[in-house]
Protein backbone atom coordinates (compact mmCIF):
# COMPACT_ATOMS: atom_id res chain seq x y z
CA UNK A 1 0.00 0.00 0.00
CA UNK A 2 2.71 2.10 0.59
CA UNK A 3 4.27 1.42 -3.36
CA UNK A 4 0.45 2.20 -4.24
CA UNK A 5 0.87 5.71 -2.73
CA UNK A 6 4.25 6.79 -3.28
CA UNK A 7 3.31 6.00 -7.22
CA UNK A 8 0.06 7.93 -7.52
CA UNK A 9 1.38 11.03 -5.55
CA UNK A 10 4.06 10.62 -7.99
CA UNK A 11 1.80 10.79 -10.77
CA UNK A 12 -0.72 12.86 -9.41
CA UNK A 13 2.03 15.65 -9.47
CA UNK A 14 3.17 14.81 -13.19
CA UNK A 15 -0.05 14.77 -14.48
CA UNK A 16 -0.94 17.91 -12.77
CA UNK A 17 1.89 19.45 -14.02
CA UNK A 18 1.04 18.32 -17.71
CA UNK A 19 -2.55 19.57 -17.67
CA UNK A 20 -1.51 23.02 -16.36
CA UNK A 21 0.89 23.36 -19.13
CA UNK A 22 -1.65 22.40 -21.44
CA UNK A 23 -4.51 25.13 -20.11
CA UNK A 24 -2.06 27.36 -19.58
CA UNK A 25 -1.74 29.19 -22.83
CA UNK A 26 -5.45 29.97 -22.65
CA UNK A 27 -4.70 32.11 -19.34
CA UNK A 28 -1.70 33.82 -21.11
CA UNK A 29 -4.09 36.46 -22.68
CA UNK A 30 -5.59 38.08 -19.71
CA UNK A 31 -3.07 40.51 -17.89
CA UNK A 32 -2.71 37.95 -14.87
CA UNK A 33 1.37 37.55 -14.33
CA UNK A 34 2.11 34.55 -15.74
CA UNK A 35 3.63 32.65 -12.47
CA UNK A 36 0.39 33.46 -10.32
CA UNK A 37 -1.76 31.65 -13.30
CA UNK A 38 0.41 28.74 -13.30
CA UNK A 39 0.42 28.05 -9.45
CA UNK A 40 -3.75 28.47 -9.58
CA UNK A 41 -3.99 26.28 -12.44
CA UNK A 42 -1.55 23.86 -11.06
CA UNK A 43 -3.69 23.99 -7.18
CA UNK A 44 -7.01 23.11 -9.28
CA UNK A 45 -5.68 20.48 -11.67
CA UNK A 46 -4.06 18.88 -8.35
CA UNK A 47 -7.75 19.18 -6.72
CA UNK A 48 -9.19 18.30 -9.74
CA UNK A 49 -6.99 15.14 -10.68
CA UNK A 50 -6.91 14.41 -6.57
CA UNK A 51 -11.02 13.87 -6.93
CA UNK A 52 -10.60 11.91 -10.03
CA UNK A 53 -7.87 10.23 -10.72
CA UNK A 54 -6.33 8.74 -7.49
CA UNK A 55 -10.09 8.09 -6.54
CA UNK A 56 -10.64 5.82 -9.59
CA UNK A 57 -6.83 4.58 -9.17
CA UNK A 58 -8.00 3.02 -5.97
CA UNK A 59 -11.25 1.95 -6.75
CA UNK A 60 -9.37 0.31 -9.49
CA UNK A 61 -7.14 -1.40 -7.88
CA UNK A 62 -9.42 -2.45 -5.26
CA UNK A 63 -11.11 -4.29 -7.72
CA UNK A 64 -7.89 -5.94 -9.44
CA UNK A 65 -6.38 -6.92 -6.38
CA UNK A 66 -6.11 -10.64 -7.32
CA UNK A 67 -6.56 -10.20 -10.94
CA UNK A 68 -3.53 -11.26 -13.17
CA UNK A 69 -1.46 -8.56 -14.82
CA UNK A 70 -3.08 -8.37 -18.15
CA UNK A 71 -7.01 -8.65 -16.45
CA UNK A 72 -5.99 -5.96 -13.81
CA UNK A 73 -4.76 -3.76 -16.70
CA UNK A 74 -8.04 -4.09 -18.40
CA UNK A 75 -9.97 -3.92 -14.74
CA UNK A 76 -8.59 -0.72 -14.63
CA UNK A 77 -8.89 1.16 -17.70
CA UNK A 78 -12.38 0.21 -17.33
CA UNK A 79 -12.93 1.75 -13.84
CA UNK A 80 -10.95 4.61 -15.53
CA UNK A 81 -13.67 4.97 -18.53
CA UNK A 82 -16.45 4.33 -15.98
CA UNK A 83 -15.50 7.23 -13.86
CA UNK A 84 -14.91 9.37 -17.08
CA UNK A 85 -18.44 8.63 -18.18
CA UNK A 86 -20.15 9.81 -15.09
CA UNK A 87 -17.70 12.79 -15.33
CA UNK A 88 -18.82 13.59 -18.43
CA UNK A 89 -22.08 13.05 -17.64
CA UNK A 90 -22.03 16.30 -14.69
CA UNK A 91 -19.77 18.01 -17.20
CA UNK A 92 -20.98 21.25 -18.38
CA UNK A 93 -19.01 21.59 -21.34
CA UNK A 94 -17.39 19.33 -23.98
CA UNK A 95 -14.01 20.44 -23.63
CA UNK A 96 -13.61 19.25 -19.88
CA UNK A 97 -14.64 15.95 -20.81
CA UNK A 98 -11.68 16.39 -23.49
CA UNK A 99 -9.35 17.28 -20.97
CA UNK A 100 -10.73 14.27 -18.41
CA UNK A 101 -9.92 12.47 -21.17
CA UNK A 102 -6.10 13.30 -21.43
CA UNK A 103 -5.96 13.46 -18.13
CA UNK A 104 -7.15 9.77 -17.20
CA UNK A 105 -5.24 8.64 -20.58
CA UNK A 106 -1.88 9.97 -18.74
CA UNK A 107 -2.51 9.03 -15.45
CA UNK A 108 -3.35 5.28 -16.24
CA UNK A 109 0.25 5.22 -18.29
CA UNK A 110 1.92 6.89 -15.96
CA UNK A 111 0.78 4.69 -13.62
CA UNK A 112 1.08 1.85 -15.18
CA UNK A 113 5.03 3.00 -16.56
CA UNK A 114 5.82 3.79 -12.71
CA UNK A 115 3.99 -0.17 -11.81
CA UNK A 116 5.97 -1.37 -14.13
CA UNK A 117 9.72 0.33 -13.20
CA UNK A 118 9.03 -0.22 -9.31
CA UNK A 119 9.92 -3.94 -8.36
CA UNK A 120 7.49 -6.11 -6.67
Amino acid sequence: MKKFISRNILTLIIVSIVLTIMLLPSLSQENSPLVLSFVVVFFYAILFILLYGVSSSLIAELLSLRASSKNRKIIKAVTFLVSLAVFSYFSPNLVYVLYAFIVAALYFLIDEFLRKKDPA
